[in-house]
């Protein structure tokens, strides 16, 4: 229902009527519309992550594994931007605290996966030893979510996410010197 006829513009109950069930069942799920998004989408996030994660493990170089990282990710979103950015929108501000419950553990698995490139980039020499992991992962992945708003937001098409992401990455991996 989302994806056809659009987040905002479906009701719950249309949910609940697509779903073969009274109105009321749906909420024993979801409370609100918004963390029904959330519930629908986990799994399937948590999917995303996952073939991210395998994505930039085929790549060489930190820098090229994250941008390969993020790039499944993007390709994700890329299918549905008007429900993308309907997610994006209510992952950045989790009212209740089932949402918060999944979007923390999608956020683990996500951090985590990205701690494992660092640790690795670390072993390799990339990366300073004294480099700690899960800031290391949080810092990268603030570069991906700023830019990915401006996709979404239409601030930048897809060539321009995809350098700004490269850059950005980079320099961070850099070190401003």
């Amino acid at each position: 229902m989302f994806t056809h006829k659009g987040f905002e513009a479906t009701t719950s109950q249309e949910i609940a009527d697509a779903a073969g069930v009274a109105g009321g069942t749906i909420f024993t799920y979801a409370r609100t519309k918004e963390d029904l998004l959330i519930l629908v989408f986990h799994d399937e996030m948590l999917e995303v992550v996952g073939a991210a994660y395998e994505a930039a493990r085929r790549s060489a170089g930190l820098l090229d594994q994250t941008v390969a990282f993020f790039e499944t990710m993007v390709a994700y979103h890329e299918r549905d931007l008007p429900l993308a950015h309907a997610l994006m929108r209510q992952l950045g501000y989790v009212g209740g605290a089932d949402q918060r419950a999944l979007v923390s553990e999608l956020m683990t698995k996500l951090l985590g996966q990205m701690a494992q490139l660092v640790e690795a980039a670390k072993t390799a020499g990339e990366v300073g030893a004294a480099s700690p992991l899960l800031p290391s992962a949080r810092a990268l992945f603030a570069i991906y979510y700023f830019h990915l708003g401006g996709l979404l937001s239409g601030y930048l098409d897809r060539a321009q996410f995809d350098r700004a992401l490269r850059c950005d990455l980079g320099l961070l991996l850099r070190g401003l010197g």
